[in-house]
Order: C-alpha cells, then structure tokens, then sequence
C-alpha cells in the first residue's frame, strides 16, 4: 500500500472538473529522484526557494571543510549524506511549498498504486462538492402562478399602480 497526503487548490473554482483536475496527490516515504537528481526534481516541482537553499549548503560544503584531500573526501561525505537526507524528506517539503502556494491539505489516502489511491479519493471527494455547490448556488426566484392575484401594469395604458394605491 502506498500512502498519499491530498491538497485541493487554492480559490474557489465553481467548475469542480478543474478543482479535480488540480488536487495533488504527494506521496509519502522516500523519493528516488530527489536522490537521483535532486537539482532537476527541485526544478520539475517548481520548489524555488527549496532549490535556492540545496545549492547554497551544497556549494558551501567545500569552503567550510577547507581544500585539503581530507577536507574534501569529508565535505563529498557530507554532500552525500544531505542529498539522502534530502530524498527521504523530499516529499513533506513539496506539501509544504504546496501549502505555501495556497493549497490546503484535504487528507490521506491509500491504495496499491497513485491510480487506487485517486479511485479511493474522489469517490469521497466528488459527492462532496456537489453538496458544497448546491448550497452556494441561491435559489431560483420564485415567479407567482397565474391568477394568485398580483396585477402588472403596463406604462401608459390602464390604471397605473403604485404598490396597493392607484395613481390620482
């Protein structure tokens, strides 16, 4: 079983197609491409801030284990060591630029792959939005049934009313 955190987007679409279409599915546990190509995964998730700070502490390790041989073999350790680290939180740091763009965590889910697990969500998550849509949508004004007494009037023909009293 794999698990997912779920995060509906930011605004309130009335078409509840493009909400679904732009609720992300971040699965958790380790991430093999931000072990693999950190830089370009940061990229792809469009994770700028994230992306700012990995080069910045990977491009210091040099300067701060100095440039002797076992400053060096220390600081590659290091390096690999926080790209590791990196790929194991990989994914709690996309939900939390998620966050920071406006997405709100909607729940998790489960299911033997991203297809069950997206199954297993919107089955939840559609009948929802469409009790949430009919409590916005206000009702239809109610127009009268014919002959309940209410009198139109037309301007400059007939005796003109104002409310309940005719016009002198």
């Amino acid at each position: 079983m794999t698990v997912y955190s779920v995060y509906e987007p930011p605004g309130g679409d009335a078409d509840t197609q493009t909400r679904a279409d732009k609720v992300a599915f971040v699965k958790e546990g380790f991430n093999w491409p931000a072990l693999i190509v950190p830089v370009l995964w940061l990229i792809y998730q469009r994770m700028w801030l994230e992306l700012i700070v990995f080069v910045a502490v990977i491009g210091l390790l040099p300067f701060l284990f100095g440039a002797s041989d076992a400053g060096r073999e220390a600081a590659g350790w290091v390096s690999i060591g926080l790209t590791l680290l990196f790929a194991f939180e990989a994914n709690d740091l996309r939900g939390w630029a998620l966050q920071r763009r406006g997405y709100r965590f909607s729940g998790v889910v489960s299911g033997r792959d991203r297809i069950a697990a997206e199954c297993s969500f919107f089955t939840a998550w559609l009948p929802e939005q469409t009790r949430a849509a009919r409590r916005i949508v206000p009702p239809a004004i109610a127009t009268p049934p014919k002959g309940a007494g209410v009198t139109t009037s037309r301007r400059g023909g007939g005796d003109e009313v104002i409310g309940s009293f005719p016009r002198a």
